[in-house]
């Protein structure tokens, strides 16, 4: 991965997005590892995001989570004539009030803070109250990492860009369903989206530029 300067941002108005670490998309016994889903690269991944997370929170930047809430009944995927992705697992996943839509356990005192945003579709912009957070705290671009590559974290970075946010994706705080599906997305959110980089370029420069504030 080619090296990434990240020094026109200030980490006073950027973000770290943290994109529905929960139990059903990240926890081996949660609804996609039950479903057959590799899920070796969580623990990293995991390790990395709380890395990220201590440093934007030293730094003063904005720490903002999502949660993926899916309701039973939902009465506008049922009206789809072509089944909905949440029928291709072994249940629907993090449905409402279940273990498997909490947050796991590494990040489980976060469940209850105001910067905990609950969305309903894969883009944390869809119907949630993250564009007026985001004005509110002055916020610019966003550091996004989570869970997965190819739904939640895609869709939302594709529509931070429409919203003109720069955009950075630390790729090792990325968890995906699909390693090759992954390293696509990678290609194109850098081609197209923002700058992908790895966490420790983002943990130097937020102890940098951080520590000088």
């Amino acid at each position: 991965m080619s090296a990434v300067d990240l020094s026109a941002l200030d980490p006073a108005s950027t973000a770290l997005l943290v994109i529905d670490m929960q139990n059903a998309f990240v926890h081996p016994e949660g609804t996609l590892g039950l479903s057959g889903v590799d899920l070796s690269e969580a623990p990293g991944a995991t390790a990395n995001v709380a890395a990220l997370v201590a440093a934007a929170e030293a730094a003063g930047s904005p720490v903002i989570w999502t949660r993926q809430v899916h309701l039973e009944p939902d009465r506008g995927r049922e009206a789809k004539r072509i089944a909905a992705h949440t029928s291709k697992r072994v249940r629907v996943a993090a449905l409402d009030g279940t273990w498997d839509a909490a947050l796991i356990d590494e990040f489980a005192a976060y469940g209850d803070s105001i910067d905990v945003l609950d969305k309903h579709r894969f883009s944390a912009f869809y119907g949630t109250r993250l564009e007026p957070m985001l004005r509110m705290r002055g916020v610019r671009a966003l550091v996004i990492v989570g869970s997965t590559a190819n739904a939640c974290v895609d869709t939302t970075i594709r529509e931070a860009y429409l919203r003109d946010l720069d955009v950075v994706v630390a790729l090792d705080g990325v968890i995906a369903v699909n390693a090759e599906w992954k390293a696509v997305a990678a290609q194109i959110w850098s081609q197209y989206f923002g700058v992908v980089t790895d966490s420790a370029t983002v943990l130097a420069w937020l102890r940098q530029t951080g520590g000088e504030r």
